[in-house]
C-alpha cells in the first residue's frame, strides 16, 4: 500500500509540473507577452518587399549576426540549411514575433513597428545560435532601405526585389 500512495505522489507532482509548464499557452503566434503592445507583425510570407535576408545555416549561426533596418521594413529569416531553426525573440515585448519552427528551405517575414534593438536566438541551438537587429526610425517614416552593420558577414544577402515564400 504504501508503494501505491509513493507512486500516486510522484504521478501528481509530474502532472502538476506538465500543467505548470503549458500555463502560457503556445509560443509564437502574434499574441504579445507581458500584456503589452506587440512591436510588429511576423508570419511565413506576405508582409511586403523583402529589405534584408537573414540566413540561419547549418553551422548553427545567423549570417549576418547583427544588423540594422527601420521601421516598417521587411526582414527575412531563411533557412539556408538542412537542419531546423527557431528565430525566438527574447525583449522589448517582441515574443508575439517568435517563430515556432523555421524548416529547411523555408523563409519567415518580421516587420517591426517601433524602434528598438531586438535579441533573438535560436532555441533549438542556442546559446551560441543568436542575433541583434537594431530598428530605427518611427512608425510614420520608415525609410526605403536596410543595411546590414559593418560586423555583418558577407553571406547576407539585401534583395529589395526578393518576395519570402511559404515552407514547402
Amino acid at each position: 500500500m504504501n508503494h501505491l500512495r509513493t507512486l500516486a505522489v510522484g504521478v501528481g507532482v509530474c502532472v502538476a509540473i506538465a500543467m505548470i509548464a503549458c500555463g502560457n499557452g503556445p509560443p509564437g503566434g502574434n499574441t504579445p507577452t507581458g500584456g503589452g503592445t506587440c512591436n510588429g507583425t511576423a508570419k511565413a510570407s506576405g508582409l511586403g518587399t523583402v529589405a534584408m535576408t537573414i540566413n540561419a545555416t547549418d553551422n548553427l549561426v545567423f549570417v549576418p549576426a547583427s544588423s540594422t533596418a527601420q521601421v516598417g521594413q521587411v526582414i527575412e529569416f531563411k533557412n539556408t540549411g538542412g537542419v531546423e531553426h527557431t528565430v525566438t525573440f527574447q525583449d522589448n515585448n517582441d515574443g508575439c514575433l517568435t517563430d515556432d519552427t523555421l524548416d529547411p528551405g523555408a523563409t519567415w517575414d518580421v516587420m517591426f513597428s517601433a524602434a528598438g534593438t531586438y535579441n533573438y536566438l535560436c532555441t533549438i541551438h542556442a546559446p551560441n545560435m543568436k542575433g541583434e537587429i537594431t530598428v530605427s526610425g518611427s512608425a510614420s517614416t520608415p525609410a526605403a532601405s536596410a543595411s546590414a552593420s559593418a560586423s555583418a558577414s558577407p553571406g547576407a544577402s539585401p534583395s529589395p526585389s526578393a518576395t519570402a515564400k511559404p515552407s514547402p
